[in-house]
């Protein structure tokens, strides 16, 4: 079939426009497109020859020629920066330098004049247009530079944080993206999905120096794009023709840092006089990567290896008041590519990672000493080849095979670390000077302490096989077209191992705050609730695919239509053989994208498109035989523990085998103007509906009107069933516009700024307890009566953004500081309920404190303060000082965290104890890190 008429196909079914599936393949490359026109005529120069060089492409340069329109395109061109040259045999080329950006079209229109004269020198000023004249998608690209001359945290999802739209209210390292909470985001590295199959999180770290750019897609994204939030998509660095080596290391000893104690209210700030030490932090990072030739334009590698060493402190606090052990990292990067092109038209991939890493005291709380303290070990390996062919300049396909393992180990610190049991253990009895693994949890629901041991004990085994063949079909059909048709198929499987250290934990009650506050059996002060559990093991597993098309259908030069629609399917069984889901989902998918000048200079897009989530395991591994929980309940009259209900077992849980596809609908505009030389400032409205997200629905309990306590059951048995569903009324609508400036006039100055303002509300808070920790009481689906109280806003709901990343280098200094200000995210307060032996009331709607009395004139919005951190780095290289080749770089590196030593709350105590209100966490301490970097 001629390209011509296999595009016609692809119009065709692309009338409509595409969704997106639970998983995606990145875009790795970029393109180059644009127009030859003569100098003196303006007229058009068909047939001019078209070449593109650049130290990026593998193979050798690649060349094109430009149509009766004098148009040209250059595709699948991997990021970096590339010397364009047009023009005629036997006439001297017009020349120019732009950058490439994955993902992107960077457009360069160049004009032509008829001279022999073969000039032998010539200067080229590098071009960046940011304008995206084809796309209506949102976000932005980080590149390595970018990243490398502001101080950051040295992450990817560090470097997502600078984008307009992204927010982290937690601190957990896991982005909200316009809307979506932490588990409906997707991460890409060199084209494989590497989500997490269980959480919907990320599952990997990489090498922060083989990061090569890091692409936040926040909205309006193609076809061969699925997320209900948003993509972050990463490339690695390729080897070269030249040898390349960097080598640093980066050290903050906690002499480096402030360390102060502050009071534990609100309004406190630091402690002139502390009688506990200063809590511990500190960081030290060592890398090494190294990339070249195995066989120059053939075969390049590049190899990378990273050790990290952190350490992170809460400030001491009520209601213990004891300093608290250091959360310490360690972890070990490791990632090698290989990229081999036995001619021009081939080009094969081969890269794989690896990311242990092990974690003391993850907790961080000031409601336990060290000895309920919990450890994680976690890491794995992922590795994917792929098969690029350039078959002609009308057809090329891509084909993706990817594998990943994951494992994560988590349990008590005396189980799997050491504990820390500090200098001492404060007021408190010798039993917290010791671990012993049989000895039961307890916790104090009279403060919220914990006591003697830490949380359950889980292993878990995750993996995924991907496999994604591709096919880009460009030509000419009432106008131009450059399509896409792709199949996307993954198998993901877990397996999972659970004990709890004692067999129980006691929710104590009555018996006064603190350790002295315990159960004891022998006079029942304090006994309220135990829960008993047996060991157990499971196991899960799911098949997805998906087929997607999408044009970029140009009818005229200034308007471009992007068409296409998308078909998914995904099924997941649990241990016993049983389908938890098949769902099935389509979605359209509509952009235009309108050149209003012409030029690519002014660029307005409208866009609409619908994402469908059919394939993931967090449903199926709640839907699922799982341990026997059996709550007992302190009978004062007998003085023992009596039985109150069950949960879980075989018979704890039901499947609704007609669940709606979750899925979001997202319509966007914006408006994006180069304002000058390679600068662009923007706006962006985005609307987007998330909607029937899984939860867990208990359907066997009858509660009081009230809502305080269960009264009897619907099967006559003292056992929580959850039917797991996707209900209509769990959704989250948002509402944003974003302000971008955005400008990299010469290689000296970078700079960005976004401010967002937002709205997000609804009733869908939770996604089976992914968010709180804990699905029973989180949710609107465990008991009827509270449900009224959710609808509010959401725990992402942050009103208010501003980032700003500004840089400026000069004869080898280096100047670079990013400011983000996030102004205070919802929470709600929540009341103790004697049947759950927990916090799971509330009494005014989602994102508010219900004030005294019960009054509804009392009820107020409830945030956490407003946050704002100044990072600055202070770097010089001595590079002109050194040698004259300019191929050896030795920069000293001063970075500066938290430059004002802002210690604004960002954790705030949320149940009626005596402490509500109080500061759970804080804002980091002002840093200091030293870093010493060589390149070649």
């Amino acid at each position: 079939m001629r390209a011509g008429a296999a595009l016609a196909a692809v119009a065709a079914i692309g009338v409509l426009a595409a969704a997106t599936h639970a998983w995606a393949a990145g875009e790795t490359n970029g393109r180059i497109a644009g127009s030859v026109v003569d100098a003196a005529t303006k007229k058009p120069v068909p047939g001019a020859d078209v070449r593109v060089s650049g130290p990026s492409l593998i193979g050798g340069a690649r060349a094109t020629q430009t149509d009766e329109a004098g148009r040209y395109e250059l595709v699948e061109l991997p990021p970096g920066t590339y010397d364009v040259e047009a023009g005629y045999p036997g006439f001297t080329p017009t020349r120019r330098r732009i950058v490439v950006r994955q993902g992107e079209t960077a457009p360069l229109d160049m004009t032509w004049s008829a001279t022999a004269t073969d000039v032998k020198t010539y200067n080229i000023v590098e071009e960046l247009h940011l304008t995206r004249p084809d796309s209506t998608q949102q976000g932005t690209v980080v590149t390595a530079d970018q990243a490398n001359r502001v101080a950051t945290g040295r992450t990817y999802q560090n470097i997502a944080q600078q984008v307009a739209g992204v927010v982290d209210v937690n601190g957990g390292g896991n982005p909200q993206i316009k809307g979506g909470n932490l588990t409906m985001n997707h991460y890409l590295v060199d084209g494989l999905d590497i989500t997490d199959p269980v959480t919907n999180t990320f599952s990997a770290n990489v090498n922060f120096e083989s990061l090569g750019s890091v692409d936040v897609i926040t909205g309006g994204m193609e076809a061969q794009y699925n997320s209900l939030g948003g993509v972050i998509n990463l490339i690695t660095n390729a080897g070269g023709d030249e040898l390349h080596i960097d080598a640093s290391v980066y050290v903050n000893n906690a002499a480096f840092s402030a360390g102060n104690q502050y009071g534990a209210q609100l309004y406190d700030s630091t402690r002139p006089f502390p009688s506990i030490p200063p809590p511990t932090t500190q960081d030290y990072q060592a890398n090494l990567v190294v990339g070249g030739p195995i066989l120059k334009q053939k075969l390049w590698y590049n190899v990378a290896l990273e050790y990290d060493y952190t350490e992170r402190a809460i400030p001491a606090g009520p209601p213990l008041d004891v300093q608290h052990p250091s959360r310490k990292f360690n972890g070990f990067l490791a990632r090698m590519k290989l990229t081999y092109a036995p001619s021009y038209k081939h080009r094969i991939t081969l890269s794989a990672s690896t990311d242990p890493a092990f974690i003391s005291n993850v907790n961080q709380s000031n409601t336990g000493l060290g000895v309920t303290e919990n450890h994680q070990n976690q890491g794995g390996v992922f590795a994917i080849v792929q098969w690029d062919y350039f078959k002609s300049e009308h057809v090329n396909t891509n084909v993706q095979l990817g594998f990943q393992f994951n494992h994560l180990d988590f349990g008590p610190e005396g189980v799997l670390g050491s504990v820390d049991f500090g200098h001492d253990v404060g007021p408190y009895s010798t039993a917290n000077g010791y671990y012993d693994p049989n000895r039961p949890r307890h916790i104090n629901n009279d403060d919220g302490t914990i006591w003697y041991q830490g949380s359950d004990i889980q292993y878990d085994r995750r993996y995924t096989v991907q496999f994604d063949p591709s096919i880009s079909l460009r030509g000419k059909l009432f106008g131009s077209h450059d399509a896409k048709i792709g199949l996307q198929s993954r198998f993901i499987y877990h397996g999972f191992h659970f004990e709890r250290p004692g067999g129980s934990i006691y929710d104590d009650a009555g018996g006064g705050a603190g350790e002295a506050g315990l159960c004891n059996e022998a006079s029942g002060a304090g006994c309220f609730q135990r829960q008993d559990v047996a060991p157990f093991d499971n196991h899960q597993w799911g098949l997805g695919a998906g087929i997607y098309v999408q044009d970029r259908w140009k009818p005229w030069k200034r308007l471009t239509l992007l068409p296409g629609i998308r078909f998914d399917w995904g099924m997941t069984q649990n241990s016993v053989g049983q389908t938890v889901s098949n769902l099935f989902g389509v979605g359209p998918r509509l952009g235009a994208v309108y050149d209003i000048t012409g030029d690519s200079k002014t660029i307005f897009s409208i866009f609409y498109g619908r994402s469908n989530e059919t394939l993931s395991l967090l449903a199926t591994v709640n839907a699922d035989v799982s341990a026997t929980v059996t709550t007992l309940q302190w009978n004062p009259a007998t003085s023992k523990f009596q039985l109150l209900t069950t949960s879980g077992g075989p018979g704890g849980y039901q499947l609704d085998k007609h669940a709606i596809t979750p899925h979001s609908d997202e319509i966007t505009f914006g408006l994006r103007r180069e304002v000058f030389k390679d600068s662009i400032a923007s706006v962006d409205y985005t609307y987007k509906k998330i909607a029937n997200i899984w939860d867990g629905v208990e359907v066997n309990q009858i509660w009081n009107a009230a809502g305080t306590n269960v009264v009897g059951y619907v099967n006559g048995t003292a056992q929580q069933i959850f039917r797991y569903t996707t209900p209509d009324g769990n959704y989250r609508i948002y509402q944003g516009v974003d302000f971008v400036f955005e400008s990299r006039p010469s290689r000296n100055l970078d700079l960005y700024a976004a401010y967002t303002l937002s709205w997000l509300y609804g009733p869908g808070a939770e996604e089976l307890g992914q968010i709180s920790g804990s699905e029973a009481g989180s949710s609107q689906y465990y008991n009827p009566r509270q449900a009224v109280f959710f609808d509010g806003f959401l725990p992402e709901d942050v009103r208010h953004s501003l980032k700003l990343r500004a840089s400026y280098s000069w004869h080898g200094l280096v100047l670079g500081a990013f400011l983000r200000y996030q102004s205070g995210s919802p929470l709600s307060k929540r009341f103790f309920n004697a049947f759950d032996g927990d916090f799971t009331l509330r009494r005014s709607p989602q994102g508010t404190d219900p004030g005294a009395g019960n009054s509804a004139a009392a009820i107020a919005e409830f945030r956490t303060p407003d946050t704002m951190e100044v990072d600055a780095r202070a770097a010089y290289d001595f590079h002109e000082l050194l040698t004259r080749d300019g191929r050896h770089h030795l920069m000293l590196i001063a970075d500066l965290f938290n430059l004002f030593d802002l210690g604004n709350a960002v954790g705030v105590e949320v149940r009626d104890l005596p402490t509500f209100g109080t500061v759970t966490r804080r804002q980091q301490p002002f840093r200091f890190q030293i870093g010493l970097r060589y390149t070649y």
